[in-house]
């Protein structure tokens, strides 16, 4: 019996020794492999949740393999007698060519000429032209440029636009207003489970996103499913938005953002975490009200109003102007720091 356990042990150590040997061989613990492996943890922990959308002449012969994402107006199409379908895709600074090979089974009705898609893939170059190779039927996206109606609801859009103006709600759901290409406004819910943050969508963004059209309240609106369906294109700057004197905010004014300053007049006891107060300016007054004033992203602002108050000072405020019980009121998105 004794014999046998030596066996084994020897044979065992054996096994380990000529495993650590080949490992080494391929470089498992030298330090470009551990440093390797430590980068593409890093990499994924600071990944965005935002596609970033590439000019297509910035695509070349060097981009070869990598992944890229790209959207223009399809400016030709042929249709090969195997099932493949070549689009030419153009935006302001060039074109691409896009292969759809029959074996991926995507459905290409919806991609004719002068229509807008957002194209995923890998780069190729093929009789020296780069092309963008989409793998799925999810890497082509169909951007609208025609206006949403009623017949539209329940189904899934993809609209690119502006963000003019936007409303945190004090349960944790944001509320965006687009203006798309086509000049229609579009309403955003951003509900509260996706954990949604104003910060990251300043007035003036342009966005692209995928969502279900629905109707509230006679209302059209899109509704993403998660953040990952929003791309921005090209971020705004919330101290873009016109300042307006006190005075000079009316009732036609509703649902506009505005930047505005004044002297907190009086602020009015709750118990809800919401702060309250009248804010008044060379002898104008209005409402305004920062929901969530306990929250973590807004305790600071709340600060600056009750110490506003306390000492007397002017504040600046950005934020939407709305009615409510037939008085106006400022939705306070930002207490601004000069």
């Amino acid at each position: 019996m004794s014999r046998n356990l030596k066996f084994f042990a020897t044979l065992i150590f054996i096994i380990l020794l000529a495993g650590g040997g080949y490992a080494y061989k391929q470089g498992v613990f030298s330090p470009k492999t551990i440093k390797a492996k430590k980068e593409v943890v890093s990499t994924s922990k600071g990944s965005s949740n935002f596609t970033t959308i590439m000019d297509i002449a910035s695509i070349n012969p060097k981009s070869k393999g990598s992944i890229k994402t790209i959207k223009g107006t399809i400016s030709n199409r042929i249709d090969h007698s195997k099932g493949h379908v070549f689009l030419t895709l153009s935006d302001s600074t060039g074109e691409i060519q896009v292969p759809i090979f029959a074996d991926k089974k995507i459905d290409t009705d919806d991609y004719q000429n002068g229509k807008i898609i957002q194209v995923k893939g890998k780069v190729d170059v093929f009789n020296g032209k780069v092309e963008v190779i989409p793998e799925k039927a999810e890497d082509i996206k169909l951007v609208e440029s025609e206006k949403i109606t009623k017949s539209d609801i329940g189904k899934e859009k993809n609209i690119k636009g502006t963000i003019i103006s936007k409303y945190a709600h004090p349960t944790g759901h944001l509320f965006i207003v687009l203006k798309l290409e086509n000049e229609q406004e579009m309403d955003i819910p951003l509900f509260k489970n996706l954990q949604p943050n104003s910060d990251n969508y300043p007035i003036g963004s342009l966005i692209e996103l995928h969502g279900k059209v629905t109707e509230y309240k006679g209302k059209l609106e899109i509704v993403p499913s998660s953040l990952n369906d929003i791309s921005i294109l090209k971020k705004g700057n919330d101290l873009s938005v016109q300042n307006v004197e006190l005075k000079n905010i009316g009732s036609s004014d509703r649902g506009r953002m505005v930047i505005t300053n004044g002297f907190v007049k009086s602020i009015e006891p709750r118990d809800d975490g919401n702060v309250m107060f009248t804010m008044e300016n060379n002898g104008a007054e209005i409402k305004a009200v920062l929901f969530r004033a306990d929250s973590q992203e807004n305790t600071g602002r709340k600060q600056r109003i009750l110490n506003a108050n306390k000492a007397h000072f002017a504040i600046r405020i950005l934020g939407m102007v709305d009615v409510y019980e037939g008085q106006l009121e400022i939705v306070i998105d930002k207490v601004l720091v000069d």
